[in-house]
């Protein structure tokens, strides 16, 4: 489960109608399956980077969203929010899992610690992802303060020598026209534009690191859901009850940042590649799936890598997953390079180039 630079190894999730034994298919589209003793494959802790590729898009998989309205995807800024969004990663996550075998799944002790295993692995990652997606957010909004700080600091100089040559004319600012402060305005931020350009061409490791945490966004989908999202309710299993009629609920999430998805080695070695933007953590719950919300978030996802000046949006699909890598190439994405052999985990790296209209670049 070694991670790329940015772009970690992504964990399985989510199957279609295949038989059990397919379940090594990824994803986030595909139909709920009964819960049976399981046996867990270890997973590495998350790392404040580290994020995964979930998106299944069988065709043959039914809808089991029927009557699903008013799909909308936000950027999660409230940290009450995070939660809810672990908790319903983790359980889509969690039909990574393996069925015992039939030898063993009869046996009341290994049921047992299956299910002990079972519970321990969702909860150790709604914690790491409760985690990791509070110190993203919060670094972001950190680096945000830094740089508006910065921002104002480098108008307050160009305004201060402004008002230093007017003092040397004896010349108050009540006495300049509309023009002359016109023109007084458009010096300043003529220079606080040279000044930032100049920290773009030649960045300190602060203006990097500012401009990386910057580039982090956590996507969620939201809408009204008959009956209610029960998924990921695992503190409340039991006493769940659904939601007065036209309640919106978190019904999928993702992660969009910027990282090294194509890095050669996973960190810490060290790439000259540039930082490319970068897709993962694709979740939809059972409730809402086949209704067109992956391909909202993936398509928000876009607007936002165009926002920050990239070309190009990059994401992993698993080897023996067709059903996303069918929806990936629907949309308009290509291979472009494949896992080594010695990844437990194969995938293939695919990409969509943008035109200037947001068209893709054969």
């Amino acid at each position: 489960l070694a991670p790329a630079h940015g772009a970690p190894r992504a964990t399985r999730a989510g199957a279609s109608d295949r038989p059990t034994t397919a379940a090594r298919a990824r994803g986030a589209m595909a139909p709920s399956r009964p819960t049976t003793a399981r046996r867990r494959r270890p997973v590495q802790p998350h790392r404040a980077t580290e994020t995964t590729t979930l998106i299944d898009s069988s065709d043959d998989a039914p809808s089991t969203s029927a009557g699903v309205t008013d799909v909308r995807v936000r950027t999660l800024r409230d940290e009450r929010d995070i939660p809810r969004v672990a908790t319903l990663c983790s359980a889509v996550f969690k039909e990574t899992a393996v069925p015992l075998p039939k030898d063993l799944a009869d046996d009341d002790v290994m049921r047992d610690v299956a299910a002990f295993f079972e519970t321990r692995y969702e909860s150790a990652m709604i914690r790491d992802l409760t985690g990791i997606t509070t110190r993203n957010l919060r670094e972001k909004r950190r680096c945000e303060n830094q740089t508006r700080a910065e921002y104002g600091r480098t108008k307050a100089r160009a305004t201060a020598r402004e008002l230093a040559a007017l003092q040397r004319t004896r010349t108050s600012v009540d006495q300049l026209t509309t023009a002359q402060l016109r023109e007084m305005r458009a010096r300043i931020t003529d220079e606080v534009e040279l000044e930032l350009d100049r920290e773009r061409r030649a960045p300190t490791a602060d203006y990097l690191r500012r401009s990386r945490s910057r580039r982090w966004m956590q996507l969620v989908a939201d809408a009204v859901v008959p009956g209610g999202v029960a998924t990921g309710l695992v503190s409340t299993p039991n006493g769940y009850g659904p939601p007065a009629p036209g309640t919106r609920e978190i019904v999928g999430s993702a992660t969009l940042q910027a990282c090294v998805p194509d890095a050669p080695l996973p960190p810490p070695f060290p790439t000259s590649r540039p930082y490319r933007s970068y897709l993962a953590n694709v979740a939809v719950c059972p409730e809402a799936r086949r209704v067109g919300v992956a391909s909202a978030i993936i398509a928000k996802a876009e607007r936002v890598s165009r926002l920050w000046g990239f070309r190009e949006m990059w994401l992993h699909v698993n080897v023996d997953n067709p059903g996303a890598r069918a929806l990936y190439e629907g949309l308009g994405y290509a291979i472009v390079g494949e896992d080594p052999p010695w990844y437990l985990d194969r995938r293939y790296l695919m990409v969509r180039k943008f035109g200037s209209g947001g068209d893709v670049v054969p």
